[in-house]
């Protein structure tokens, strides 16, 4: 078997239809092997067969291969258990079920059975517990059976395939950011703080601009801006500088200088001064 993968898909020649293998034993139902390979021929699939020819090859190793080469199993049961061949325990009908594994499996049951072998009965048992199964009277009910489960099972699998890919890209959304760029209050947080109440004149542990006991705000940061924005000229006003330049005060562009201005507060440690005129 040959095929290509691009872009995710494999690409099989038309010939690689999906291959459905057929295990039951031989004899006893050789009318319903004949009514399954039809239902899957009309579904234009594989029937995985012994009866497909003679091969140089011992029994075991034969369906060994045709098992692992196959995409899904049905199994057909009436009455008898199968052979069991030198240095087996189990039959080849019990072993082809078990080699099978996980994959897709259609298990039919003929009724009646009125001389069913104890070890057949022990094995539906069992795949009763790990698999449902359906049961038939007819090799025409068989047939009509296996088309609907053949066409449920291939459209699962279909939406399956096409929903999973849908719900991985849905399921993307807004990604948290990573650690390395959150900020904490003991981390690159905490430091942006403490430089900003640095320059405010606050300690780091103190929030600046903190509502105090009154309801109003204060805090080194909200008397610095009120010193600040008093200072400040009102607009339209400028500030003249008296000749001794020991005071200075904003005056109306519009009004003159006083010939004669208060006297400035003297600084600490200077004499008091007098009177200077503009």
């Amino acid at each position: 078997m040959t095929d290509t993968r691009t872009g995710g898909v494999v690409i099989r020649t038309p010939d690689q239809r999906l291959r459905v293998f057929v295990s039951s034993t031989l004899d006893e139902l050789a009318a319903e092997r004949r009514a399954v390979e039809r239902a899957v021929a009309a579904l234009r699939l594989t029937p995985v067969m012994f009866e497909l020819g003679a091969r140089p090859h011992p029994p075991r190793e034969l369906y060994r291969a045709y098992l692992a080469q196959s995409d899904v199993f049905v199994g057909l049961y009436w009455q008898r258990y199968g052979w069991v061949a030198p240095g087996m325990q189990i039959s080849g009908l019990q072993d082809e079920f078990d080699l099978f594994g996980g994959r897709p499996r259609q298990l039919y049951v003929k009724t009646p059975a009125p001389a069913r072998d104890p070890r057949l009965a022990d094995l539906l048992q069992r795949i009763g517990e790990q698999a449902s199964y359906r049961r038939f009277s007819t090799a025409a009910e068989l047939g009509r059976l296996l088309r609907d489960d053949l066409a449920v099972l291939l459209s699962e699998r279909f939406t399956a395939d096409r929903v999973a890919p849908a719900a991985k890209s849905s399921a993307g959304g807004p990604r948290p950011l990573p650690s390395g760029r959150r900020c904490s209050r003991g981390g690159r947080g905490a430091a942006s703080a403490g430089r900003v109440a640095g320059l405010a004149g606050a300690t780091p542990g103190e929030r600046p601009g903190r509502p105090g006991p009154s309801g109003a705000r204060s805090g080194p940061l909200r008397r610095t801006v009120r010193r600040r924005h008093a200072a400040q000229p009102a607009r339209g006003d400028r500030r003249r500088q008296c000749p001794c330049g020991a005071h200075a005060r904003a005056v109306s562009s519009s009004t003159p200088c006083p010939p004669n201005p208060p006297a400035a507060r003297p600084h600490a440690g200077e004499p008091a001064l007098g009177g200077c005129s503009t």
